[in-house]
């Protein structure tokens, strides 16, 4: 059983007080963050394609047996990129009319440049896996993505980009609740499902217990409803949250049955808003080691 966080330097966590302050710099963060948890998610390689120089040092910068995860980027599972932070030449690979827009999404661009971009992120993966420390790699569906034949051909793409990483894949549209063939679908591909822990909103993916790979992973987005029911709230507004002990209780009892169907078991916290991402994982932690 692994507890973490879904990132150790999202600028609201870093001025939350979790870090002493005698830790300033962003090596020393994750040197503290790696003496506190056993786990974390890269949220930055799913903004912009990071250089392998950057997995290379944490792969350095923490002890062995840490697992870190990293989340897709996101163009590749529906999302808008940004131009502006395309490592340098790849917007050299866009047709003219894009090379200066704000953002791209796959259906606009080459396959040149998608391939020029699986290349990157794969480049980026490899020193963590030759050190033993990658985890999973997150594909995020957009909150509007229902379930459809075509996005499950997709899956079967990441899965053959990524040959050889455990590919998890997080749903966050009710309408895939609706359909158990998908979670067949994940089992028969040995992909992971990720549980999800939302407030409860009509188009938002319910609690569905399920283990469809070897890994089993839970992400806690937290409960914030107005936060996520209202249009145009902002990420910091719908990731404010604080779990009360009574709501993660219930989810002691789901880790013992998951923990009988799957190998490894990732907990992993993602309110991130004035630090409470730590404080409930410490809290989970607390209350497993009490049951």
């Amino acid at each position: 059983m692994y507890i973490g966080t879904c990132s150790w330097a999202e600028k609201t966590f870093v001025k939350s007080g979790f870090y002493p302050p005698s830790v300033r710099t962003a090596q020393d963060r994750l040197r503290y963050y790696a003496t506190q948890f056993p786990t974390v998610e890269i949220d930055a390689s799913y903004f912009a394609l990071l250089p392998p120089a950057y997995s290379r040092r944490w792969a350095e910068e923490t002890p062995p047996g840490f697992v870190m995860h990293a989340k897709a980027f996101g163009l590749f599972t529906g999302h808008a990129a940004s131009v502006e932070r395309l490592p340098p030449g790849f917007a050299s690979l866009l047709p003219p009319g894009l090379r200066d827009a704000r953002e791209v999404r796959v259906a606009d661009v080459p396959e040149e440049f998608l391939n020029a971009c699986w290349d990157h992120f794969r480049e980026f993966l490899a020193p963590l896996a030759h050190a033993g420390k990658l985890g999973y790699v997150l594909f995020q569906l957009p909150p509007g993505a229902k379930y459809s034949p075509e996005t499950l051909e997709a899956m079967l793409g990441w899965k053959r980009e990524l040959s050889g990483c455990r590919i998890a894949i997080e749903f966050r549209h009710r309408d895939w609740s609706r359909h158990p063939d998908a979670l067949e679908f994940l089992a028969r591909e040995g992909l992971i499902y990720v549980m999800v822990d939302f407030p409860d909103l009509p188009r938002l993916m319910p609690v569905v217990e399920a283990v469809t790979s070897e890994w089993a992973v839970i992400r806690f987005h937290g409960r914030n409803r107005d936060g996520w029911g209202r249009a145009g709230a902002t990420t910091e507004q719908r990731y404010d949250y604080d779990y009360p002990v009574d709501e993660l209780r219930p989810w002691t009892d789901a880790v013992e049955r998951l923990s009988e169907r799957a190998g490894r078991l990732f907990a992993m916290f993602n309110n991130h808003a004035r630090g409470n991402m730590a404080k409930n994982a410490r809290a989970f932690q607390g209350l497993l080691e009490g049951a």
